[in-house]
């Protein structure tokens, strides 16, 4: 394949919390090591890298996400790049934030995987157990392509990456297509899981308890095919270069609502606890294994909370006397803060991927494009009252209803996701204008749109980064 994936020298896969830490090197895979699968261990390995690549990409979303999306910031004085480039107008694409979250390694090894397993001999693996091991590669290969179009959006992404790596690069496809090519790529393993019996041939981390076999993977399946249908839903609301209020296709927010509905959504929820289940990252101190990268000891971390998420809360919000403690002031250029997170308390704390919550908020937001107001609002409340001990709203303009719901996605996933810079895109208020009409400027600038292209890509193309469209409207 001919992304010319130079992305396998980015950086280690970290394995996943497995009792069995050992495998083989997942950085280069090769089609030799897995094109011929002779054995379940090998399909254990996969996942297993498939896992670890998704737990890193998965932590540096986020981190990027929540500075550039005004909740975070990262003052190390040694690396002022997590404020000029994450607060500024432009990112590096040499640097670790240009290089980060591009993750076709494990498309590739997806890519590799597939085929191998789809060739197995019945001794090695029956007909279900290749469509459990085939649903589950699909799905994760289609929440990699998420992970990179969420960070790159309007700069667009490849799609068409399994091919001969002697020959041209693969072409850049636009932001809908990648979107219709992750929704299809769900469809399909969905699919694989509905055929894939009553047990995966491997063994999944503890995170993913309830998430653990075919039928129950499935709904974090449908879960994920919700949000990736909502973006396309919203994918004309709002263009770059400012304004909203454009066209809400209604085709994919039914097909959103309809994934909702197999999903593990579950809008009686009326604990934390039940708002908080999905499926998890696990993270141990074991060698080899690797810690939770959003934990930082509130004495000493360099993780800070933007002041700004503190002032802007509703006055007696749980989440914030939940989830931010204050610690010494820390300042660097030109932002300062005395507050950090208290979310992950250990650097074993698990990371959660997708969370009842979230499929609760994506609700309220599908019914708010469909023009159901009071039920969004209702949604949104749901998580309010509960995640917030907060008295619900009562508001009826459609712009009100939208803020409300912003705001508990934003206080309910708080350094837990990128959904708040993403959401801030999807509906116009990417901009320096005060909450909740927008982000807000920091540093004297306002956002960033997206992440750029890794240098290495863009060399690879020799600078061409023209698209290929076909979606686009």
């Amino acid at each position: 394949m001919r992304t010319r994936l130079l992305t396998f020298a980015l950086g280690l896969v970290f394995l996943s919390a497995c009792k069995d830490l050992s495998a083989p090197d997942l950085n280069n895979p090769s089609v030799d090591d897995y094109s011929n699968i002779t054995s379940a261990s090998q399909v254990s390995a996969i996942v297993r890298g498939m896992l670890g690549y998704d737990r890193g990409n998965h932590t540096a979303e986020i981190q990027r996400a929540e500075i550039i999306g005004r909740d975070a910031y990262n003052l190390p004085v040694s690396e002022p790049r997590w404020v000029t480039d994450l607060l500024g107008t432009r990112i590096d694409p040499g640097s670790f934030n240009g290089t980060a979250v591009w993750p076709y390694a494990p498309i590739r090894l997806a890519n590799i995987a597939i085929p191998g397993v789809q060739e197995a001999t019945s001794e090695v693996l029956s007909d279900e157990q290749k469509s459990a091991s085939i649903g589950f590669l699909r799905t994760f290969k289609a929440l990699s392509y998420l992970r990179a179009i969420e960070t790159r959006d309007t700069a667009g992404a490849p799609i068409n990456v399994d091919i001969d790596p002697t020959g041209p690069v693969a072409p850049l496809s636009c932001k809908n297509d990648v979107l219709a090519y992750v929704v299809s790529l769900l469809d399909s393993a969905n699919a694989d899981l509905a055929a894939g019996g009553g047990a995966f041939p491997f063994a999944l981390p503890d995170g993913f308890a309830g998430f653990d076999k075919p039928a129950t993977f499935a709904t974090f399946n449908r879960g994920l095919a919700a949000k990736a249908n909502l973006y396309l839903a919203f994918r004309n609301y709002a263009p770059p270069g400012g304004g909203a209020g454009g066209a809400i296709d209604a085709s994919y927010l039914a097909a959103a609502d309809t994934a909702l509905l197999a999903s593990f959504m579950d809008t009686t929820a009326s604990t934390i606890e039940e708002l908080d289940v999905g499926p998890q990252h696990n993270y141990s101190t074991g060698s080899g294994d690797a810690t939770n990268g959003l934990y930082g000891n509130p004495t000493s971390t360099n993780i800070r909370t933007n002041p700004r998420v503190v002032s802007e809360a509703d006055s007696g919000d749980d989440r914030v006397a939940r989830k931010i403690v204050a610690t010494k002031a820390l300042s660097l250029g030109g932002v300062s803060s005395s507050w950090t997170f208290n979310i992950f308390t250990s650097p074993t704390t698990p990371i959660s991927i997708l969370t009842n919550k979230e499929l609760i908020l994506l609700k309220a937001q599908i019914e708010w494009g469909l023009g159901q107001t009071a039920d969004a609002l209702a949604l949104a409340n749901t998580v309010r009252t509960v995640d917030g001990g907060l008295p619900a709203v009562s508001v009826s303009d459609p712009g009100d209803v939208l803020n409300q719901i912003l705001y508990e996605k934003r206080y309910s996933l708080l350094w837990e996701s990128s959904a708040r810079w993403i959401d801030a895109r999807l509906f116009g208020k990417l901009n320096g204008s005060a909450p909740p009409a927008g982000l807000g400027q920091e540093a004297g600038n306002d956002p960033l749109w997206n992440l750029p292209f890794p240098q290495a890509e863009i060399d690879a193309r020799e600078g061409d980064l023209s698209k290929q469209c076909t979606l686009t409207s």
